[in-house]
């Protein structure tokens, strides 16, 4: 487990912000959008059930749901289908589809039977909590650091885009000359360092998995 206060406590002290630059708000924005980049490179398997109930069509999916992976198929090899009401044979013509809008599943034609379906999804990494506390509850250290590598990337553009925008690059101030251009270069730099090193870790935390499946 994984809480919000944490990673923006880290992020605000390794990505200290110029000129009130990145803000408190925006901070956390960035630690919620490098979770959500990371779910859709990484998310999570997991599975589930769908408590399916006759001459209903439309059903709600879990919050952290991004894409269905696996759902259990209904058709036995003697065409029929084991419901929690008995046999249903249908016809050999019968076909079942679905589509999914905002996780809500819909089902067609709807469904004349009543029973559990089995699911396998992939899932997003979601905060849950009051807020004030806040967690990324399947959030192990492992995927947390490479989270904070993403939401650095996205604070240090914030301060880059800051500096690029508020005015003369150079100037000096007696004898202090401030080249505010070098900078803007440096973080820029960081910025796809940061990135790059984000996208290697997704695709070794991925592989690993895939090794230890």
């Amino acid at each position: 487990m994984t809480t919000l206060a944490n990673l923006l406590s880290e992020l605000q002290s390794e990505v200290p912000a110029v000129n009130s630059v990145p803000t408190t708000e925006q901070y956390t924005q960035a630690i919620k959008d490098a979770a959500a980049e990371f779910s859709r490179r990484c998310g999570l398997t997991k599975f589930a059930e769908l408590n399916i109930v006759s001459g209903t069509a439309s059903y709600n999916l879990p919050a952290d749901f991004l894409k269905l992976v696996l759902l259990e198929s209904l058709v036995g090899v003697d065409g029929v289908i084991m419901s929690d009401s008995g046999i249903i044979p249908v016809s050999s013509k019968w076909v079942e589809t679905h589509q999914i809008v905002n996780k809500v599943i819909t089902f067609k034609p709807t469904p004349a039977y009543t029973l559990t379906r089995d699911y396998r999804y992939k899932a997003a990494w979601i905060l849950t909590g009051t807020e004030g506390n806040e967690t990324y509850a399947d959030m192990g250290d492992d995927e947390a650091e490479i989270v904070m590598l993403k939401a650095k990337s996205i604070a240090k553009e914030k301060v880059s885009n800051s500096m690029s925008t508020s005015g003369s690059m150079k100037y000096s101030f007696g004898a202090v000359s401030v080249d505010k251009g070098s900078g803007v270069d440096t973080l820029l730099k960081d910025v796809y360092s940061l990135q790059g090193q984000f996208i290697e870790a997704c695709e070794r935390y991925n592989g690993a998995r895939l090794e230890i499946s």
